[in-house]
């Protein structure tokens, strides 16, 4: 009887509806988000919070949680994060769970579905640093990602700084900074597009600093603007003194920085004697120290390739120069080594120089010494000029920076420490396009074409990708995908010539037949002048413009194209002269008969500079204005017969 009471029981409550079962807490649902966050986002940060546990120079723990709602799509690159970790970096622990749009819990992710990867980007083969990812194959939308991690650190200079924005069509609903450190630890910290008050605290004999901020808006990508971080709330974290690997360092200053620096390489610029010799050999009939470095500059290039080095401190410390001279490889740090050592061999001084390369291009706060620092280059001093080397590249012209690190603040190692230094701004002149052209229309509309091109400077750029290609189908097949703007072309033939000079130049030939190049209506042939170099781009109309309108570089375009004309057509409409004198740019096309021939000149300027976004309509307009100046066309009206 008893055991039927107790079965009798078990199965009521396995009979009971689901609402007297344990309900399973709502986490994170995406009902919860305020419709201002959800307004022109694909994802929302839903927290993002950051714990930094200075334990003291040598050792220190960052924990975070980072929560992401991904809504859509286009947002599913914010859903996956990568972790990192290394000799120096240990990754103690990482949770992920996956909820579903009410906040549920569908996925716990396990360490067998999280993928692990060697750092191998840009050629990069040898290497201690490690990451760990997760990629979420999810159908539904929206979805919420949650991250919770500890990385442990054992000797860490460069802080964990802290940015709001991950990038644009996110928004933020919270997100926190925390600091912990010992009372005799000093913490740097410089905020950037933040105004929120520091809370600080003293407790349990640890100094704390926190940051917290909420409810921001998605950005949206703006048209020649700085990027999303430039925009980002953020706050730069830096140790005044540290140590990384046995070798102690301070941060009061870019002198000091530089010192640090320098005493990782110390006894690193040794060359073999055999290589000593043949040096000196290679550089015996040069005239001028300038002739020396340029003999030096394309030996190493010959000999050497690039490979990424991140073992153990080899993200900050350079292979010795012996090793690269035996393996003929290195990343930029060894290579840049090499380089200067080899120089030093013929008694010629050269600064190590680190260097924020790419776009987002300056140290935009040289008030807070800090390493913003992603790649080497070499300076080497001279009584008339400085020289500029790029060593990892076996193609860049002698003296050539290009548009990776032109025009930006960098840090030279000196013998007396670090000296911030600026790399040379590419001037108008030198940035270049200068195109010269004949097309002969036939009477159907149809042209041949003879195209000569040249390119100067960073415009060099334009077709750089051109040389890098071995056979003539890859050089053709990119001719026919980037370069040429006409609708319906074939080319005949092509070829090119460098001039690899300090400002380097190239020169483009090519020779087209141009299918329907002017349209027939009736007895009328319309001939568009400019279809070659055509401004097109008109930045789209937004309502509040919210960053300043930059052009990064000058550069000038140059165009005199020749129209021989079919026979039995008279000029019916010839267009005038056209010039727009602007902040924003200078431009002038003129149209000249001669000879059954028209002649087509347009120039196009424009100098480096920044503007209000107040005057982003002005900016609009004069961008319309140039669209439509290109878009001229010679009316051609057949002759009738007397």
């Amino acid at each position: 009887m008893k055991q039927i009471t107790i079965l009798s029981l078990l199965t009521y409550f396995l009979l009971l509806p689901p609402a007297f079962a344990k309900k399973e807490t709502s986490k994170y649902p995406a009902s919860a988000i305020p419709a201002k966050l959800k307004k022109n986002a694909n994802a929302v940060v839903r927290l993002d919070e950051s714990e930094f546990t200075v334990h003291s120079s040598k050792s220190s723990r960052l924990t975070q949680k980072m929560v992401i709602t991904i809504l859509n799509k286009k947002g599913e690159s914010y859903a996956s994060i990568p972790f990192g970790y290394s000799k120096f970096t240990t990754l103690e622990n990482l949770k992920i769970t996956i909820y579903d749009s009410f906040g549920m819990v569908i996925k716990k992710v396990k360490n067998a579905e999280i993928k692990d990867y060697s750092y191998n980007s840009a050629g990069e083969l040898i290497g201690d640093s490690r990451y760990k990812i997760y990629e979420p194959v999810q159908k539904n939308y929206p979805y919420t990602i949650e991250y919770e991690s500890v990385s442990d650190y054992k000797g860490i200079f460069v802080y964990p700084s802290w940015h709001a924005y991950p990038g644009y069509l996110v928004s933020i609903e919270k997100s926190v900074m925390k600091v912990l450190l010992p009372l005799q630890e000093q913490l740097r910290y410089k905020c950037i597009h933040f105004t929120d008050s520091i809370h600080t605290a003293i407790e349990n004999n640890q100094q704390i600093y926190q940051w917290g901020i909420d409810s921001l808006p998605a950005l949206k990508s703006e048209a020649y603007s700085s990027g999303v971080l430039a925009q980002s709330p953020q706050i730069l974290l830096a140790p005044l003194h540290f140590e990384m690997d046995n070798y102690p360092g301070s941060l009061d200053s870019w002198n000091s920085l530089g010192k640090w620096s320098a005493s990782l390489n110390k006894g690193r610029d040794i060359i073999p004697e055999e290589e000593r010799t043949h040096i000196l050999t290679l550089s015996k009939n040069c005239q001028t120290t300038a002739e020396k470095v340029k003999v030096l500059y394309e030996y190493m290039q010959s000999r050497t390739r690039y490979v990424g080095i991140q073992l153990g401190i080899g993200g900050w410390q350079t292979l010795p120069a012996e090793m690269v001279s035996e393996k003929a490889y290195g990343d930029c740090k060894a290579l840049s080594n090499y380089m200067k050592s080899l120089l030093k061999v013929l008694g010629i001084a050269s600064n190590y120089t680190l260097v924020k390369a790419g776009e987002s291009n300056n140290l935009q706060h040289t008030d807070f010494v800090h390493s913003y620092f992603n790649h080497v280059i070499l300076r080497v001093p001279l009584q008339q000029d400085t020289i500029w080397l790029e060593c990892t590249s076996q193609k860049m012209p002698f003296g050539y920076l290009g548009s990776f690190t032109d025009d930006r603040d960098v840090l030279c190692v000196t013998e007396d420490g670090g000296e911030l230094c600026h790399t040379p701004v590419y001037t108008m002149e030198q940035n270049q396009q200068v195109q010269k052209a004949t097309f002969t229309i036939q009477a159907n509309g149809d042209a041949h074409a003879e195209i000569s091109t040249m390119f100067s400077g960073i415009q060099y750029e334009n077709i750089e990708a051109l040389y890098h290609r071995t056979s003539a189908e890859d050089q053709k097949q990119f001719l026919y995908e980037n370069h040429i703007s006409l609708p319906d072309f074939t080319i005949n033939d092509y070829n090119f010539v460098e001039d690899k000079q300090q400002i380097p130049s190239s020169v483009l030939h090519l020779n087209l037949e141009v299918r329907n190049y002017a349209s027939q209506t009736g007895d009328r042939l319309f001939i568009p002048l400019n279809q070659i170099n055509r401004a097109t781009y008109i930045p789209k109309k937004v309502e509040n413009r919210l960053t300043d309108i930059r052009y990064t570089r000058a550069m000038e375009d140059k165009d005199s194209i020749c129209f021989v004309l079919p026979n039995g057509y008279s000029i019916e409409n010839m267009p005038k002269e056209k010039i727009i004198d602007s902040d924003f740019g200078y431009y002038k096309s003129t149209v000249e008969f001669k000879n059954q021939k028209v002649y087509y000149t347009r120039i196009f300027r424009k100098n480096k500079n920044t503007f209000k976004a107040s005057r982003y309509e002005e900016f609009r307009s004069f961008r319309k204005e140039l669209a439509n100046a290109d878009k001229i066309k010679l009316v051609l009206k057949k002759n009738t017969k007397s």
